[in-house]
């Protein structure tokens, strides 16, 4: 564990005490990793609001009937509530992943009200907008967090004038890195930051490095599955845009793809402005800004397992000894991808509570 000094004790005191172990049948990376996709959810959320959120168009600044849908699942008790989560998913996922809902459900019933937020082109909301979200995609980001900071100031004034409630952020995977880059892209004349605290689960880094590591032939199966998913949400995009009927190039385009590197090349960069998929790569990887911007960036606490099958752990372990004073990192030995599933239920998501709770 890097400690933040900042960190209560009884977080502190919590990790040491209840470090990450594996439980069976979830033995080994793979496993922990695909554990989610096994299991039925048999949970019940409480009853989410519906908030549609405006965004410009892609690399404009200029609004042209786009919306983001979130989801806000509220505490029963609103006298007690602690503040706001904005939770995001990764890769090809949207707000009915069932890790995203169970992190959800957790912090809901300990007292946070929790937006969940599909991302652009995700789930049930890929008919609101144009495109398909990236890892920087920060505008969007930033316009929702905004929006949202005025909504929940008009709907909980007097909550928020009696408790002055703070806005969290927890990323699963991609998600982490897409709520880091809108931290470090957010700017303010009064130096007020964009959320009050992140929390990153397995969040890439550098997304060359996680491009290399998804590409190892161990990973073949995985890069199949995500490359499926990626296609169906680009496949469905144009079709809402009425671009695919009649144009068989488009479509030979889609189907020929074979990993993700070529997908972030072909359609990925370009449409988000960048000028190959190396400047991408290196653009969207928050590794190479964080030192240069860190006055930007709230607590922040890092989760990452060293037999992460996806997303190499070392540029998280890097970060330790550096920004102590705002970086809590913990890194595990066994975990997976956004896994870590033990006796007690999700680890990450308890401690990703009580890290919460502490700061």
């Amino acid at each position: 564990m890097g400690r933040n000094n900042s960190i209560s004790l009884s977080f502190s005191d919590y990790v040491k005490n209840q470090p990450f172990r594996e439980v069976l049948p979830w033995i080994g990376g793979d496993l922990q990793t695909l554990r989610d996709t096994f299991v039925i959810d048999f949970g019940k959320s409480k009853k989410n609001k519906k908030i549609i959120f405006p965004i410009n168009k892609i690399l404009s600044k200029k609004f042209e009937y786009d919306y983001l849908l979130g989801f806000l699942e509220l505490p029963e008790n609103l006298d007690s509530l602690k503040g706001f989560v904005i939770v995001t998913h990764g890769l090809g996922g949207s707000t009915k992943r069932f890790g995203l809902r169970r992190i959800s459900r957790k912090l809901a019933n300990n007292g946070f009200g929790v937006l969940k937020l599909n991302l652009r082109g995700s789930g049930s909301a890929r008919y609101l907008a144009k495109g398909n979200y990236c890892a920087r995609c920060s505008s969007d980001v930033i316009s929702v967090i905004n929006y949202f900071k005025k909504f929940i100031n008009l709907e909980f004034k007097d909550l928020i004038k009696m408790n002055n409630l703070p806005i969290y952020g927890v990323g699963l995977s991609l998600g982490g890195t897409i709520l880091l880059n809108a931290c470090l892209d957010y700017d303010e004349n009064n130096g007020e930051k964009l959320l009050d605290g992140l929390a990153c689960v397995s969040s890439p880094l550098d997304l060359s490095s996680c491009s290399l590591c998804i590409e190892k032939s161990r990973n073949h199966i995985y890069q199949k599955w995500l490359l499926h998913r990626l296609k169906n949400q680009l496949w469905d995009g144009f079709n809402d845009e009425g671009k695919i009927l009649n144009n068989e190039k488009l479509r030979k385009k889609i189907r020929a793809l074979k990993s993700i590197r070529e997908f972030d090349q072909k359609f990925t960069a370009p449409s988000w402005g960048f000028d190959s998929l190396e400047d991408y790569y290196v653009k969207a990887s928050p590794i190479f800004r964080i030192q240069n911007s860190i006055k930007k960036l709230p607590q922040m606490l890092f989760i990452h397992a060293k037999d992460d099958p996806w997303v190499p752990y070392e540029d998280t372990l890097n970060l330790r000894g550096k920004f102590i004073e705002k970086f809590t990192i913990l890194i595990t030995e066994k975990g997976g991808h956004n896994g870590f599933h033990s006796i007690n239920g999700c680890w990450s998501d308890e401690v990703v509570k009580k890290w919460f709770i502490s700061i």
